[in-house]
C-alpha cells in the first residue's frame, strides 16, 4: 500500500474497471456506495502508500521513498475509480503493476513488483477492515457476500512478507471478529453513528509521530498496567482528527463530544461506549433507555470487558472534547468516569486546557500538544506541502501571487501561530479556484491567525451581500450558531426571527458551507445543520452585537412553544 497513494489507488481501481472488472460485481456494489465511501477508499489508499513503501522499498533513502510516492500520485489524474472495484483488489494491483503504465511508474526504483503487489493488497484490505471494525464509512464492504473471502487472498499473499506476520494475525482476528458480528446481530455497529465525523476529521490527520509513539510507549508500558492518557491543546490544533485517525486506523472504542451537535451527557456516553463494548467483546447489550446511574453500568461493562484483555491487546476507549460534555451536579468526573480503571483497560481523553478539575483520577498520564512546538510545526508544514503536492489549484494561485514555494509554506505556518484549523481553512479558500470564495484570501497577504481569519472571512462576506438581505443572512447564521444541536432548515427557520426564511437559510448553507456540519437525521433522512467548531461560536460571540440577543430569542421560541403544548395537552 505504500506505493499506492491516492494516485495509485485510483489508477489501480480504473485500470481494472477498464479492463478486469466484473460489471455485476461492481453494480452490487454501487447499490450500497455513496460519496462518504468512495472519500474513505481513497483516504485508506492514500494511507496505504506509506505503509507499503515502508515495507518493501525500507532500504531506499527517505527521499527517493518520497519521490516514489509523488510520481504515483500523478497517476490519479489519469485514471479513475471506486470502492466498487474493491471485490476485484489483488487482480487489479498486479494487473496495474504489469501494465505499460505500472512498469514505467516504477522504473527507476529498485523494488520488487510482486512483493509490493503483496504489500498492496495487505494494506488496502488492512485499512478497510479496520475502518469497518470502527463502523467506518466503508463498514457496507463487509456485509457484501465476496467480502470474507478477500481476506483469505490476504492471508495467502501475505505468508510471502515475513516481516508482516504479527500485523497479518491481528488483522485477519479484526475480519474474524466483523465477521461473526454479523452473523451474531446482522447489524452495522453502533460507532456508525460517527462515521461522517470520523471519515471527515481522519482525512485531515497528518504527521503527530511523536506523540503517537508516546501514547503507544504508555499503552506497552508495564508501569502502567491501567488508567487515562489525557491529551490537551488549543481549540483548532488538531484534537478531534487525532481521535479519528485512531479511530480509523485502529478501530478503538470511541465517543465524541460536541457542544454545538447537542452530544455533551453522561447517558449519550455511556450507551454509546457500552454499546459498542458489547458488540466488540459479545457481551448483552445494556438494556435499552438504561440510565446507567453514573459510573456504574460503564465500570460494569469495562470489567466484563477487561477479563477478555491482555497486556499486548488492551481495551482502548477513546473520548473526545472532554471538555465539552456535562458537569455533573454532584460535582465528580464529566461523564462520570470511574476514577480507577480495570487491568489493561485505557481510556484516552482530549481536552482543552481548563482550570477546574474534570477529571480526578488514580492513574494518569498528560500529553500536552503545544502551538509553537517544533513538531507541531512540522506537522503542519507537511500538511502545507501535501496540499501543494496534490492541489494544482493552490500551486497555481501560489505562482500567480509571485511567490516561491518555500517562501509560502514558511509565511503560512508563521501566520497560522500553529493552529491546524487555520491551516485547513485557509488552504480551502486558496484550493476553491473556481468560485468567489477563493477571492477571500491573498496568498500574499495571509490573515495572521484563526481569529483573524474569521474576521477577515466575515468581512469580506457581509460586503458581498446585498444590502436589503444582510441582516438576514446575519441573523440567520447566529441563530444556528446558537443552537444546541443540528437543526433541518425547517426548525432553524422556526426558532429565527420571522424575516428569516428557508431561502435565507439555504443561502447561508452555500456560502458558510466549510463553517457548517452537515449530519443526516435518523428520523426523516432529512440534512440538519450545526456550526463545525467551537472556534466560530467564539468568534461571533465575541464580534458585533454577540450571541446573547439571539440565546434569549431562541429561548422564547422554545418556552413559548413549550407553553402552547402544554395547553394543547390540558385541553
Amino acid at each position: 500500500m505504500l506505493l499506492t497513494s491516492i494516485a495509485l489507488a485510483d489508477a489501480l481501481l480504473g485500470w481494472l474497471t477498464a479492463h478486469a472488472g466484473d460489471a455485476l460485481v461492481r453494480g452490487s456494489a454501487r447499490k450500497t456506495l455513496g460519496d462518504a465511501q468512495q472519500r474513505a477508499f481513497r483516504h485508506v489508499i492514500d494511507s496505504a502508500i506509506g505503509e507499503a513503501v515502508h515495507t518493501v522499498a525500507n532500504e531506499l533513502p527517505e527521499r527517493r521513498r518520497k519521490e516514489l510516492a509523488k510520481q504515483l500520485r500523478k497517476s490519479r489524474a489519469q485514471l479513475a475509480g471506486g470502492p466498487e472495484d474493491y471485490l476485484e483488489l489483488s487482480q487489479m494491483v498486479q494487473a496495474f503493476l504489469d501494465s505499460p503504465a505500472g512498469v514505467e511508474l516504477l522504473s527507476g526504483f529498485d523494488v520488487d513488483g510482486a512483493r509490493l503487489s503483496d504489500a498492496l493488497t495487505f494494506w488496502i484490505t488492512d485499512g478497510v477492515a479496520r475502518d469497518a471494525l470502527a463502523g467506518g464509512a466503508l463498514a457496507p464492504l463487509a456485509s457484501h457476500s465476496g467480502f470474507s473471502g478477500l481476506f483469505d487472498l490476504s492471508e495467502r499473499t501475505l505468508t510471502t512478507l515475513g516481516s508482516l506476520t504479527g500485523r497479518v494475525e491481528e488483522t485477519l482476528e479484526i475480519v474474524r471478529a466483523l465477521a461473526e458480528r454479523l452473523d451474531r446481530t446482522g447489524q452495522s455497529s453502533p460507532a456508525m453513528a460517527f462515521t461522517a465525523l470520523v471519515t471527515e476529521r481522519a482525512r485531515l490527520f497528518t504527521g503527530r509521530r511523536e506523540l503517537l509513539a508516546r501514547i503507544d510507549g504508555a499503552l506497552a508500558d508495564p508501569g502502567f498496567p491501567s488508567g487515562y492518557l489525557l491529551v490537551t491543546g488549543e481549540p483548532g490544533i488538531g484534537k478531534t482528527a487525532l481521535v479519528a485517525h485512531l479511530v480509523s486506523s485502529r478501530g478503538y472504542v470511541h465517543h465524541f463530544n460536541s457542544r454545538s451537535e447537542g452530544i455533551t451527557s453522561a447517558s449519550a456516553f455511556t450507551s454509546m461506549v457500552c454499546a459498542q463494548l458489547a458488540d466488540r467483546y459479545g457481551l448483552p447489550q445494556p438494556p435499552q433507555g438504561e440510565d446507567m446511574l453514573g459510573s456504574a453500568g460503564l465500570s460494569r461493562m469495562l470489567a466484563l470487558a477487561a477479563a477478555q484483555a491482555r497486556a499486548d491487546a488492551p481495551v482502548v476507549i477513546l473520548l473526545d472534547a472532554l471538555d465539552e460534555a456535562e458537569q455533573p451536579p454532584s460535582g465528580g468526573n464529566r461523564l462520570y468516569l470511574p476514577a480507577a480503571l480495570p487491568a489493561h483497560t485505557y481510556v484516552i481523553a482530549t481536552s482543552r486546557e481548563l482550570s477546574d478539575d474534570f477529571l480526578t483520577v488514580s492513574s494518569l498520564r498528560r500529553f500536552h500538544l503545544s502551538d509553537d512546538a517544533p513538531e507541531n510545526l512540522s506537522d503542519i508544514t507537511e500538511y502545507v506541502n501535501g496540499r501543494l503536492d496534490t492541489s494544482a489549484g493552490l500551486a497555481g494561485r501560489v505562482a500567480a501571487a509571485g511567490l516561491t514555494r518555500d517562501a509560502f509554506v514558511t509565511d503560512m505556518v508563521a501566520c497560522s501561530q500553529g493552529n491546524f484549523l487555520y491551516v485547513v481553512h485557509v488552504l480551502a479558500d486558496l484550493c476553491d479556484a473556481d468560485s468567489d470564495r477563493a477571492a477571500l484570501i491573498d496568498p500574499a497577504a495571509l490573515p495572521v491567525g484563526l481569529r483573524d481569519y474569521y474576521r477577515t472571512h466575515w468581512r469580506v462576506m457581509k460586503d458581498r451581500w446585498p444590502a436589503v438581505l444582510a441582516d438576514k443572512y446575519e441573523t440567520a447564521l447566529r441563530c444556528l450558531a446558537v443552537m444546541r444541536e443540528p437543526v433541518p432548515v425547517g426548525a432553524w427557520v422556526d426558532f429565527a426571527p420571522g424575516d428569516v426564511d428557508a431561502q435565507v437559510a439555504r443561502h447561508v448553507v452555500r456560502e458558510w458551507r466549510q463553517f457548517l456540519n452537515r449530519r443526516q437525521s435518523l428520523h426523516n433522512n432529512e440534512p440538519c445543520y450545526a456550526v463545525y467548531h467551537s472556534t466560530f461560536v467564539d468568534f461571533l460571540r465575541d464580534e458585533g452585537p454577540g450571541l446573547e440577543p439571539y440565546e434569549r430569542h431562541v429561548y422564547q421560541v422554545e418556552r413559548s412553544m413549550l407553553l402552547r403544548l402544554l395547553r394543547d395537552t390540558r385541553s
